[in-house]
């Protein structure tokens, strides 16, 4: 059990690790906002995992990938809102100006920001099929709830781990007094990156 424990958090750590629309959003949001916005942004992905998990648990991961209409609904919904997301970012002016001493007024709700990460992750059908299939790599048919529930702990145990600290590494002084500089292109750069993330995940 010891080595399949392993390989599932070696995968997670990989999955967390790629950069994906997950990704994008919280850096975009730990560069624009303050931590308080930027960590809700965080636990919303965090929210979503555990959702993921959920229902990975339940055996209804299954369910979702091989019913066409319903798996094309949530990829097609998840593509709208990393468009959108996207979008958002584009037409953003920036704001006031980042310190690494002082950070800008708050631009977004707690819950907004929330919101954003929850949605990211949940509305990913990558997501759905990346977890799906790490549960059907390590799980038997006759595995009991015990294993399911300890697998999934380790998903959600390491997502509670890296998307905060990814909001403190981005915050950070070095990187955010680089950020400074350039937060106007930032924003661009990756509200363009999300949405041709949106476009791959409508085409897929």
């Amino acid at each position: 059990m010891l080595e399949t424990s392993l390989f599932v958090a070696g995968i997670a750590t990989l999955g967390m690790l790629s950069p994906g629309p997950d990704f994008f959003l919280v850096i975009k949001n730990a560069a624009r906002y303050p931590r308080l916005a930027a960590m809700m942004t965080a636990f919303g992905v965090i929210c979503g995992v555990a959702t993921h998990m959920s229902y990975c648990v339940a055996g209804l991961a299954v369910v979702i990938t091989t019913t066409p209409w319903l798996f094309n609904v949530l990829k097609y919904a998840g593509a709208v809102y990393l468009i959108w997301v996207g979008i958002q970012a584009l037409l953003s002016r920036g704001g006031s100006k980042m310190s690494v001493s002082s950070l800008p007024q708050q631009q977004v709700s707690l819950k907004s920001a929330f919101v954003q990460g929850y949605l990211c992750n949940l509305l990913n059908p990558k997501a759905t099929l990346f977890f799906l299939a790490v549960f059907t790599q390590v799980l038997q048919i006759n595995s009991g709830l015990g294993e399911k529930l300890w697998y999934a702990g380790i998903i959600f145990g390491l997502s509670a781990v890296w998307w905060p600290v990814l909001v403190f590494l981005i915050q950070s002084g070095p990187v955010r007094r680089g950020l400074e500089k350039t937060q106007k292109v930032v924003d661009k750069l990756l509200g363009g990156m999300l949405i041709a993330l949106g476009i791959k995940v409508a085409l897929s």
